[in-house]
């Protein structure tokens, strides 16, 4: 009995390492050209100088990391669901909601460039160059603080 035992662990430890193995499987590098029609068209107007680095796809979303460090997910449809700047710079505007922005820049002036935003089926997180972390409806209107 103490032999099963002394198995678990390396048992344990097998079946784990297999689990990443397996998730890993469903990720895979593609070409840009790749994307879906919508998921270039938004990084040719908002990233116009930027060139792709790297972009993957998994089940339901693609990945693209830019040589500017910013990085974009979007869904299996090719609709943006994040953009993240590279700490202390801020991402592009004008494909969220106006009222983020005028909610920002009214509160927080200057030092209130976005970070990173993500967007969900309650609506948008938005992370400030600042830290802080604030979230908005699904039609820009502010809900709080994200804790």
């Amino acid at each position: 009995m103490k032999r099963l035992f002394k198995f678990i662990p390396v048992l344990f430890a097998a079946l784990l390492a297999s689990s990443f193995i397996s998730c890993s499987d469903d990720e895979k590098d593609i070409n840009p050209t790749e994307l879906p029609s919508n998921a270039k068209a938004f990084i040719s107007t908002y990233y116009p100088a930027a060139q792709i680095v790297k972009t993957t796809k998994d089940k339901n979303e693609y990945d693209v990391i830019l040589n500017n460090g910013h990085t974009i997910e979007f869904n299996k449809d090719g609709e943006w669901i994040d953009v993240d700047a590279p700490a202390g710079q801020n991402i592009p505007t004008g494909f969220y909601p106006a009222s983020i922005d005028t909610y920002i820049s009214s509160n927080f002036g200057t030092s209130g460039g976005i970070n990173e935003i993500s967007v969900d089926s309650r609506g948008f997180e938005v992370d400030l160059v600042s830290g802080l972390d604030l979230l908005f409806s699904k039609t820009g209107e502010f809900i709080g603080l994200d804790d």
